[in-house]
């Protein structure tokens, strides 16, 4: 056999890999990622995620209540919690969009609300430079409250590396 043919071949073999799936490999390779949520999900605040898990701190409104009018009643809770990601799917070599579950902590603010938890499943669907929407829905249990299921909207920012 030709040894310049043999060589090329060699070579054609060995790059078709790496360029196949670099698009795939920087959308998953990142490893830590910082999210700046500015609304709602999971909370007004920021979440630090490594790998699948992420922690989450910050302000999250709901509404859960009525007042004696029958008006709809915000009300406001410190939320800290962890969230696990799975199922990751990308699109031209975008970060993954995924499901996830969550469990977390609340600390009413107002309308003597006290401690809670809220357990949280949905879709974070990354949009564009690491713009993100969730979408979900929650089961709000506090004692000597009914428990509530809620929709549960986000919009975020993050980076990774």
């Amino acid at each position: 056999m030709n040894r310049p043919l043999i060589i090329l071949t060699a070579l054609a073999a060995a790059s078709t890999p790496v360029f196949a799936d670099e698009s795939s490999l920087s959308a998953t390779k990142r490893d830590e990622e910082l999210n700046i949520n500015v609304f709602r999900n999971p909370s007004i605040g920021i979440e630090y995620r490594r790998g699948a898990i992420a922690v989450h701190g910050g302000l999250y409104p709901t509404i859960i209540s009525k007042d004696q009018m029958g008006a709809y009643e915000t009300s406001w809770f410190v939320r800290a919690g962890v969230t696990h990601f799975f199922l990751p799917v990308s699109w031209y070599g975008q970060r993954p969009s995924e499901l996830y579950v969550s469990a977390s902590y609340l600390r009413g603010l107002n309308l003597d609300h006290g401690n809670a938890a809220l357990l949280d499943v949905g879709y974070r669907w990354m949009v564009w430079n690491g713009i993100n929407l969730r979408l979900g829905v929650a089961l709000y249990l506090e004692r000597h409250h009914d428990v509530k299921v809620n929709p549960t909207p986000g919009l975020g920012w993050s980076t990774s590396w």
